[in-house]
């Protein structure tokens, strides 16, 4: 299946822009392509033409690819606008993909691997490199809570006194509980801190900032 639409290509450096060129030749059999050196330039031609695909370099010599992705989805509703870039950070990533980008590609894959990526648009699928699929998952997945969160108050009271030096006995004593008790609550202080002895237990108690100085200090 050839990709035989329009295709505009942002890119400032010559080389690049003829690699991007061939691999949408190689990937997509896209045959019409114009070129852009600058964000000046892309201005021009976005309003020149109607566009299907998009390749956007985000650092441009005279402004930001981002700037360009609204631009260009007014003027080409239905484009698919795939930034190809170095930038692998979110600040860059999720700009874009706010900006309206359809896809975030690393200029450093390999031949193989960027033209697979073009090839998933025939697919329907967002054209992503590797390492940024994995940074938005990872910006979607729940955050651990600290350990200290996981204890309720008498939890982080009972390890404090065990981390000092106390035994189980003698920290009921201090808090007024039976040592029944004291101990039910250091079965379930182990088992949240995933701990299987009183020096692991002190160990997280000092990660956690409840002896405030160190031991043996």
């Amino acid at each position: 299946m050839n990709y035989t639409d329009r295709v505009l290509i942002i890119e400032d450096m010559p080389q690049v822009a003829g690699w991007l060129a061939a691999r949408l030749r190689q990937a997509l059999g896209a045959q019409v392509m114009d070129h852009a050196a600058s964000a000046a330039q892309a201005i021009e031609l976005i309003g020149q033409s109607t566009y299907t695909l998009a390749l956007v370099d985000l650092g441009l010599p005279d402004g930001s690819g981002v700037d360009l992705l609204p631009q260009i989805k007014r003027q080409s509703p239905h484009a698919q606008c795939i930034v190809t870039t170095i930038f692998d950070d979110a600040e860059h990533l999720f700009a874009a993909l706010r900006a309206g980008a359809d896809g975030y590609l690393l200029k450093d894959d390999d031949d193989h691997t960027f033209e697979a990526q073009l090839n998933g648009i025939l697919e329907g699928k967002p054209p992503l490199s590797a390492s940024i699929a994995r940074r938005i998952l990872e910006q979607f997945r729940p955050t651990p809570a600290p350990a200290s969160d996981a204890l309720t108050p008498r939890e982080q009271q009972l390890l404090q006194l065990i981390a000092r030096g106390l035994s189980v006995k003698g920290a009921a004593q201090e808090l007024a509980i039976s040592p029944h008790t004291a101990a039910s609550y250091m079965k379930v202080i182990y088992q949240k801190l995933q701990v299987n002895c009183r020096a692991e237990a002190t160990l997280k108690a000092l990660d956690m900032g409840l002896l405030g100085e160190r031991l043996g200090r």
